[in-house]
Order: structure tokens, then sequence, then C-alpha cells
């Protein structure tokens, strides 16, 4: 009887080890979800691109999408992404500064992201800069913290590879005085609405999952 009551607790224990403590969204403030999101160690990706790779969610799709910009689809919102890898190689220190004039800013992990929320008229712009990419999305008040955390999710999973970068530099393949299109720009922001290209579509299933956020 007691090995079997031994062997019980010891099941219990590597579930709850295996399972984690995960973060409530519905109680979680933003600086809550920022921590835990950026604070989790584990790496996995399910996208690779040009000199870097990162996951995307299973809730969500790739929309569009070139070398540096690409627009990710989840739950009727698009987000919209921009990959520097020409700053991550030269080791550019990004400078980031909070805006009290906001319904919310904030930095990330120090100083070394800044999240930005805009409430618009009928709605909410989230822009969070982090690990050398930017990431906006525009969403309803009610899914404000799982937008955040969805896309913290990407830009904290990005990860760039240094000689893959150094030998398209090498190629003439990027220039740093190439000129990017900024997809994170608005044409009018008295509109608030973003400019984007549809032109292009591109769907691709997976089978990775990360949801450690409840």
């Amino acid at each position: 009887m007691k090995n079997k009551t031994f062997k019980i607790l010891i099941v219990i224990l590597c579930l709850i080890t295996l399972t984690g403590c995960g973060l409530n969204l519905k109680s979680a403030s933003y600086q809550d979800i920022c921590k835990y999101v950026v604070g989790n160690k584990r790496k996995m990706y399910n996208q690779v691109n040009k000199g870097y790779k990162y996951y995307v969610p299973r809730n969500m799709n790739i929309r569009y999408i070139d070398d540096y910009n690409v627009i990710i689809n989840g739950d009727s919102n698009n987000y919209y992404l921009y990959v520097d890898v020409i700053s991550y190689y030269y080791n550019v220190k990004m400078e980031y500064k909070t805006d009290s004039s906001l319904y919310y800013s904030s930095h990330i992990k120090g100083n070394d992201g800044l999240l930005n929320i805009t409430k618009l008229s009928d709605s909410y712009l989230i822009n969070i800069q982090y690990n050398y990419a930017k990431l906006e999305v525009k969403v309803k008040e009610s899914e404000v913290k799982s937008a955040i955390s969805n896309a913290l999710i990407i830009v904290n999973s990005i990860s760039y590879n240094q000689e893959t970068i150094k030998a398209m530099l090498d190629e003439g393949v990027l220039s740093t005085n190439e000129k990017i299109v900024d997809v994170f720009a608005t044409k009018d922001k008295s509109n608030d609405t973003l400019e984007v290209n549809d032109e292009y579509e591109y769907e691709e299933d997976d089978n990775y999952d990360r949801d450690y956020i409840n």
C-alpha cells in the first residue's frame, strides 16, 4: 500500500513539473504578461526566413510574407511584424522611450524593449518593439491581453543566424542603405488604419504548440 501511495505521489509531482504554473491572462497585468513571456527560456520555432527563424502560435497563420515583413493572422486580427536583421548584425544599441500621452507605455525587460498601447475610437493599437523586431496589431478591448501575449511570444522567439546574415551582406543581398518598406506606418492616422500590401498570401499548417499561457 505504501509503495502504491508513493508511486501516485511521484506521478502527481511529475505532472505538476511538466505542466508548470502558467499565467492567467484575465488577472495578469500587462507587465506580468511581459515578464512571463520574455522570461520563458523555452525556445521553439516553426518558421524560417532569411537570416532568422521564429515561432508562430498554433492558433495563428502566416497571411503575407517577404524577407523581413510578415503579416500573421490570429483571431481575425492581423499582426504586422518587421524584423531588423541589419541592426542585429551590427549590434545597434536600441533606445526606447515611453510616452505618457498614450493609454499605456512601458519598457520590456528593463530597457530592452517597449510596449505601447494607443486607445483608438473603437479599438486598441498595440505596438511592441523587442529583440530587433517590431510588431503591431489593432484589437478590441477584450483581446488586448491575448494580443500582447501572442505578439511577445512571436518576437521573443526570434533567433538570428549571424553567419547567414553576414553571407547575405557579402553577396550584396542585404545593404545598410537598403530601404525596407515599413508596413507599420499609417497612411492616414486620422482613420486609425494600417497600410499593408495584401497582394500575396501564404498559408502554412504546423503541429507546434507553445500554449504556456492560459
